[in-house]
C-alpha cells in the first residue's frame, strides 16, 4: 500500500532539497536552470516565513511516501483575483518516479490546491523532453503547447500546460 503526506518544510530538509533540486535528473526539468546554493535554499526558506496572511504566493511541502521524504510539490505564482495557481512538483528519489507514487502525491497537491487553498484551476507547465510527461498527462489534462520555450542542449523545446479545474 503507498501512503503519502504533505508535510512542512523544515529548517533541517534544506540540504536534502539542495541536493535533489541540483540533481541532473531534476534541474533539467527545472525553469531555474542554475543550481541554488545553501544561500538560496536558505533565503528562499526564511522569506517564506515572513508573509503571515493568507495571500502567500508560494505553498510549497515537503513530499513523502511511506513515511520517507521522497520529493516537493505545492504551488508558485498564486494568483488569488484569478484563483489560479502553477503546480511546482518533483519527486528526488529515482525510485519513487513511477505513476502510482507520482499520480497520488500529484493528485494530493491538487487536492490541497481546491479544498484548502479554493482556487479553481491548476496549471502545470512541463518540458516536452521530462521524462515524466507520460504520466503527468494521465493524470492531468492538456490545454495546450507553448512552442520552443524552453532552451536545453543546443536547441528549443516545448513547454506542454496541463490542468486541472476544480468547483
Amino acid at each position: 500500500m503507498v501512503e503519502v503526506g504533505l508535510n512542512p518544510i523544515e529548517l533541517e530538509d534544506l540540504p536534502l532539497l539542495q541536493s535533489w533540486r541540483n540533481s541532473p535528473e531534476v534541474m533539467t526539468n527545472c525553469r531555474q536552470y542554475r543550481p541554488l546554493s545553501m544561500k538560496d535554499m536558505m533565503e528562499w526558506y526564511q522569506s517564506k516565513d515572513t508573509n503571515t496572511d493568507y495571500n502567500l504566493t508560494t505553498d510549497l511541502f515537503l513530499l513523502t511516501c511511506n513515511n520517507r521524504k521522497v520529493g516537493v510539490g505545492g504551488l508558485v505564482r498564486i494568483d488569488w483575483r484569478n484563483r489560479i495557481g502553477e503546480l511546482s512538483f518533483y519527486i528526488g528519489l529515482a525510485r519513487y518516479r513511477n505513476k502510482k507514487v507520482i499520480g497520488k502525491l500529484l493528485l494530493s497537491v491538487v487536492e490541497h490546491s481546491f479544498s484548502t487553498l479554493g482556487l479553481r484551476k491548476v496549471v502545470f507547465p512541463v518540458y516536452q523532453n521530462n521524462p515524466l510527461l507520460p504520466i503527468y498527462e494521465t493524470l492531468l489534462k492538456r490545454e495546450y503547447i507553448a512552442k520552443s520555450e524552453y532552451y536545453h542542449n543546443g536547441k528549443f523545446h516545448d513547454r506542454i500546460i496541463l490542468v486541472a479545474y476544480g468547483k
